[in-house]
């Protein structure tokens, strides 16, 4: 039975009330997150995307609507707020940029430190933190600005694990990467969770990206959720998406024109894994031309 650990109801956010700049950032957003999940949201810039991760650990107070951890509106008692930003840890855009401290380890401590842990859970935090990202412990002596973009990445990244949220939300986590440090920081996000059993949610501009990792995606479209449902129930409403002014996967594409070109192939071909098997098949002449 799965358990909704994070849910909005009808959520609405607006910028600059009553101004001539008002902007309506989210508009009655109702998403429900499950225990375990790896979700992916989707959709255009200025569809809300950040606007609505915001929300979900109270760096922004809606005009209507409620955000619910654990079936308790976070809102409730403000002065409980702090205790739920620990509890829902985010990982914004670039998150290198942040960091401030002499060593890697004292970046990674602050968030323990800040929430009054004793020394030795402040170390064990740490450590483990750093093990999830593939920091090995000769380098939590280092400065962080002598290493590079995607190692700076994993100990941002592993400043928001050591606090051990119960829920993790990384905003675009390999913007700005090369290819090769953008799979390091999908390969851990994807390690993390299935070691942990933690949640995960993920914003992101790739569709490829998704695909391969999410078993949920929501789809944001001006200001709205536009669609919800497993990677299947998405990416085949290709048309829809491309409507709205996204695409599906690269992979995607290709077997659609496949098809269009009279190959009895599948359309629902939304990773390389999948097109690969599909295509053993096509050669191994279990599929044929028309």
């Amino acid at each position: 039975m799965s358990i909704t650990v994070l849910e909005t109801e009808k959520l609405t956010h607006v910028y600059s009330k009553g101004t001539t700049s008002q902007v309506d950032a989210i508009r009655d957003v109702s998403v429900k997150i499950e225990q375990g999940e790896l979700v992916g949201i989707i959709g255009h810039t200025g569809s809300g995307k950040s606007t609505l991760i915001q929300h979900f650990n109270g760096l922004l107070k809606a005009n209507h609507g409620k955000v619910l951890l654990d079936g308790v509106d976070i809102w409730e008692n403000p002065k409980k707020i702090r205790d739920y930003r620990f509890k829902i840890g985010v990982v914004f855009q670039y998150p290198e940029y942040q960091l401030f401290e002499e060593t890697v380890y004292k970046d990674i401590a602050f968030g323990p430190t800040n929430m009054g842990l004793s020394k030795g859970e402040i170390d064990e935090r740490v450590r483990n933190a750093a093990k999830y990202v593939g920091i090995p412990d000769e380098m939590l002596s280092k400065s962080p600005f002598d290493l590079s973009g995607g190692e700076k990445r994993r100990v941002a990244i592993a400043g928001v694990i050591s606090m051990e949220p119960e829920i993790l939300i990384l905003d675009e986590p390999t913007s700005g990467l090369d290819p090769m440090g953008r799979e390091q920081i999908l390969e851990l996000i994807k390690n993390y969770r299935e070691q942990t059993g933690k949640t995960v949610v993920i914003v992101s501009h790739s569709m490829d990206d998704v695909a391969r990792f999410a078993t949920k995606v929501i789809v944001m479209n001006n200001s709205k959720v536009e669609m919800t449902g497993t990677v299947d129930e998405v990416f085949e409403k290709a048309s829809r998406l491309r409507e709205i002014g996204l695409s599906v996967p690269q992979i995607t594409e290709i077997f659609i024109k496949l098809r269009e070109k009279g190959y009895k192939v599948s359309e629902k071909i939304y990773t390389v894994e999948q097109g690969y098997l599909e295509l053993k098949k096509l050669f191994e002449g279990s599929v044929t031309n028309d």
